[in-house]
């Protein structure tokens, strides 16, 4: 049985994203059907109790697990420390009094800086080097002998640098990093020749990071052609979208989204989704209030204190509802919204989306690679104006809503059959097995 080690970031458990799920779901596939190994980190409690729970639903497959190094803590000799707890207290008295005071979206009050820029993945775009103690743990284990080493995401693209020559290797790229820099560039309220110059040094370290990998896999064929255009090598580039299973809901239980709700779903975490929710309460939503639409929006997963805070002071209708233990019941009578304007790769949200059957509206940005058009199986609009005018057509027209879902089910299922996508995953493998 030919051997594949699988090296990621980490695997949150249990499986609360889109992304999370495709990668489940693939592992849970070919574990069947080569020998598996998984190499990831532990970084903290809730990591290990992760890796623990997939221990016990995957026997078959070998877990590497790198402790990530704790920081040192700092001991702070004080004068008076009674006193000086006090003024700690008054501190955080006095920053939870000033962010309640921000209203502007448009720049940071802290900073004074533009936030788009201060939030853009350009910086972090240049090659960092890894903790060294991990870098280490993977030279270890990849001695143990592969046929393939799959490395995902980003921010481990410079692990090709560490493998070895006689072994297939490839770099899954869920997002095309400079065309995600290009996207932000593009919102910058101004461009200065320095980003111009960041641009540049990380799309060529991009470029030659990716050039350390035999193969290359991307989400969709409209990545995969921009890879072929950024790379060459065609013959070892390859599409293959992640793998979302269809629900077994079936159109007679559709539920109407009666109520004006409105739902999305991602983390804060994530600045894509930030810059989408940011842009709708700054720019949608009042719209919305001038034509009298009254609504309520749900937004689902992690999001950091200080952007609750802003983004409810712009839109009180949101509101954040954190991880939910059952997507269909958060999404149902629901209108999905994906206002995305950054990144590239497959929008996970959609599929999932799709696959409980909610209607949703996007932008061209968030339906990007996915075969769904506009007012066949969505409706997508571009400008903050036209994408309020969706919301409102949409919410006020169930039979809309029940046409659009049921095209979009059929596409999907005839499209992005998942059965299909572990076999056509499995097909690459067998294919770069034979270079």
């Amino acid at each position: 049985m030919k051997k594949i080690l699988f090296i990621i970031p980490y695997i949150p458990y249990p499986l609360d994203s889109g992304g999370n799920q495709a990668f489940f779901n693939m592992v849970n596939y070919i574990r069947n059907r080569m020998s598996v190994s998984i190499l990831l980190c532990s970084k903290s409690e809730e990591h290990d109790k992760n890796i623990v729970a997939l221990k016990k639903l995957w026997a078959n497959v070998d877990f590497f697990v790198y402790k990530w190094p704790k920081k040192k803590s700092v001991h702070i000799e004080v004068r008076n420390p009674l006193y000086y707890n006090v003024l700690k207290r008054v501190k955080a008295s006095v920053e939870r009094k000033m962010r309640r005071q921000i209203v502007n979206m448009g720049v940071d009050m802290e900073s004074g800086l533009d936030p788009v820029r201060e939030n853009s993945a350009l910086l972090r775009s240049v090659f960092e080097p890894l903790e060294s103690g991990y870098a280490q743990y993977i030279c270890q284990v990849i001695k143990q002998g592969y046929d393939i080493i799959q490395v995902e995401f980003y921010e481990l693209i410079s692990v090709g640098y560490l493998l070895p020559e006689n072994v297939q290797t490839i770099f899954v790229h869920h997002e095309l990093r400079y065309v995600r820099n290009a996207n932000e560039m593009s919102l910058f309220e101004e461009m200065i020749d320095e980003d111009r110059m960041l641009f540049s040094v990380a799309k060529d370290y991009e470029r030659a990071a990716l050039l350390k990998y035999k193969h290359v896999i991307a989400l969709t064929e409209v990545d995969r052609q921009l890879l072929i255009d950024f790379l060459g090598r065609k013959e070892r580039i390859y599409a293959s979208p992640a793998v979302v299973q269809m629900s077994d809901t079936s159109i007679e239980e559709f539920t109407p989204a009666i109520t004006h709700r409105l739902t999305f779903v991602g983390s804060g975490d994530h600045y894509p989704n930030l810059d989408a929710i940011t842009w709708f309460c700054k720019e949608v939503a009042p719209y919305l209030h001038k034509q009298g639409f009254s609504f309520d929006f749900r937004v689902a997963g992690r999001w950091d204190c200080s952007h609750i805070v802003r983004l409810s002071s712009v839109c009180p209708e949101i509101k954040f509802v954190g991880y939910v233990e059952d997507l269909s019941d958060f999404l149902k009578g629901s209108i999905a919204l994906v206002p995305i304007r950054i990144g590239s790769g497959l929008r996970m949200k959609i599929l999932d989306a799709v696959s409980l059957g909610i209607p949703f509206v996007t932008t061209s940005k968030g339906v990007e690679g996915i075969s769904f058009n506009d007012n066949e199986e969505c409706l997508k609009a571009d400008t903050a104006m036209d994408f309020a005018d969706a919301i409102i057509r949409l919410a006020n027209d169930s039979n809309m809503q029940c046409r659009l879902v049921l095209q979009a089910k059929r596409k999907l299922e005839d499209l992005y059959d998942w059965k299909k996508m572990l076999e056509q995953r499995m097909a690459i493998y067998s294919h770069i097995l034979n270079f």
